[in-house]
């Protein structure tokens, strides 16, 4: 249920808002967006954020959706992760997507080398079921792929 003055995180659905939120996490990050994109495609404005075109300048409609899109989006994330777009993409949610995306599932060096060493220290813990071991290799092999790293046997 909303806040009685229509702000606030909506938490009419249940639990939706505690599954929605993303606690800067980066290995939850692709879970987390997956969900994230559901929620908008509920709302309306998936497409608005993740149209590849910038909207013209004299369209008030795309714009305003392009707002809504990113202040449905910081209700979800985390002080760290809302510092990260709150000043490079101020009501713009298809550019604070974009940062999000670049930061937590990026390209870079840094964090291929993370992802191979995760990838390659992989250890199944005594609590652990080998579902979920294999749950968490096949992450980490998703997110080398998704870094458009190539993997052999």
């Amino acid at each position: 249920m909303a806040a009685p003055t229509g702000y606030g995180p909506r938490r009419d659905a249940g639990n939706r808002w505690n599954r929605l939120y993303f606690d800067g996490d980066e290995k939850q990050y692709e879970l987390w967006e997956t969900k994230f994109l559901g929620h908008m495609r509920l709302l309306g404005l998936k497409d608005t954020l993740l149209s590849q075109t910038a909207p013209r300048a004299d369209d008030e409609d795309v714009a305003n959706k392009n707002e809504e899109a990113y202040a449905e989006l910081i209700q979800y994330l985390d002080d760290k992760s809302l510092s990260l777009v709150m000043r490079d993409a101020t009501d713009d949610g298809r550019k604070a997507l974009q940062i999000l995306r670049a930061y937590y599932a990026g390209k870079g060096k840094p964090r291929v080398i993370s992802l191979y060493t995760e990838l390659t220290s992989l250890q199944k813990t005594a609590n652990e079921s080998v579902t979920d071991y294999i749950i968490r290799a096949e992450t980490a092999i998703t997110a080398l792929r998704n870094a458009e790293e190539t993997l052999t046997h």
